[in-house]
């Protein structure tokens, strides 16, 4: 367990992080007692440095050079910044509603991708996002005869999501009113979770209960509501600024972005927090490749439930104190925006 940090200690482990974020060199003491018109004599700092580095904050790349924080240390420092959230900044909101409008931005896809590019646009980093539609709720559901062997399935949800997908299977035109009023009713009012749920529990004893089509059609359902979640990256080529000089670190972070097993493992850790905002240091997820990027990440809601998360992926040594407050007034306005 780590030792509490003393006010000294604490104040300027917070410098030396803000000026390594800054300029990305090791910090020594006498440097940062310029920077900073610090009321100690380097000799003084440089004591606390060694007790930070004792404590696991700080360690020391070359025995001539000065500080750099490890993880642990630049948590305390983000930690620091979550204190100062709650400011709106209007301007920045105004600006976001500009751009969404601008774009004609106006069902949940277009919106979060218009929002990713507005993200991508004022970091220089990757946006990422989801709209989590678990706890949408079903209003009804439609079945269309597209041609003599194709149906169309539409979900209307609320609040304001609409999933509709074409599959092969021949119906009966008079049987389509029932098996939408049948599956309407059983279905009306549950959220999205509970109706996938429901139709893995009970899809047995749907095809013992009513025909074989309407099995076959709660089957394409279920497989279609499977793949609703909303899950997109935008920027991607900035990836090139964040890892540079290293063309095998490179390949190896492009090739894990394009895998959704990790976004899903970034979303599950930061969905299990209470918290609003939230980063997540690549060194807390597997593997290895990820430890010089970090995740900043906000969730929107649309009632009173998370409706999903937009974020920022960038270099470990980010502008924090400008990217955590974008990011939280970025799910501000999408918050506002989605529930009007």
């Amino acid at each position: 367990m780590r030792r509490e940090l003393t006010e000294r200690e604490r104040n300027i482990l917070l410098k030396i992080v803000e000026l390594y974020l800054k300029e990305g060199e090791p910090v020594g003491s006498r440097t940062l007692q310029k920077t900073y018109s610090l009321p100690f004599s380097p000799a003084t700092i440089r004591n606390v440095m060694a007790d930070l580095e004792d404590k696991g904050y700080l360690y020391q790349p070359h025995t001539s050079a000065g500080r750099v924080p490890t993880d642990e240390g630049l948590k305390i420092y983000i930690n620091s910044l979550f204190l100062a959230l709650g400011e709106e900044d209007e301007t920045l909101v105004n600006r976001l509603i500009d751009f969404l409008k601008s774009g004609k931005a106006w069902d949940r896809e277009k919106i979060l991708a218009k929002v990713l590019d507005f993200i991508q646009y004022h970091t220089g980093y990757i946006g990422f996002g989801v709209n989590l539609t678990e706890n949408l709720t079903v209003e009804n559901i439609g079945l269309f005869k597209v041609s003599s062997d194709k149906l169309l399935i539409v979900v209307n949800f609320q609040p304001d999501h609409v999933l509709h997908k074409v599959i092969r299977v021949s119906v009966p035109e008079g049987e389509l009113p029932k098996i939408s009023k049948l599956l309407t009713q059983k279905f009306r009012g549950k959220t999205l979770k509970q109706v996938k749920k429901e139709l893995i529990e009970e899809i047995e004893s749907l095809r013992r209960e009513i025909s074989d089509l309407t099995f076959r059609i709660s089957s394409h359902i279920l497989k279609s509501l499977n793949e609703v979640n909303q899950f997109e990256v935008h920027g991607t080529s900035n990836i090139v600024n964040m890892v540079s000089g290293d063309a095998k670190r490179l390949k190896q972070v492009l090739e894990l972005l394009e895998e959704k097993t990790l976004f899903l493992e970034v979303l599950k850790k930061f969905l299990s927090e209470k918290r609003s905002i939230g980063v997540i240091l690549g060194s807390e997820i597997e593997p290895e490749p990820l430890s010089s990027i970090s995740f900043v990440l906000g969730k929107f809601n649309v009632g009173l439930k998370n409706s999903g998360v937009v974020g920022v992926i960038g270099p470990k040594r980010m502008n924090y104190s400008e990217v955590i407050p974008l990011v939280e007034n970025v799910t501000r306005a999408l918050t506002l925006i989605l529930n009007k």
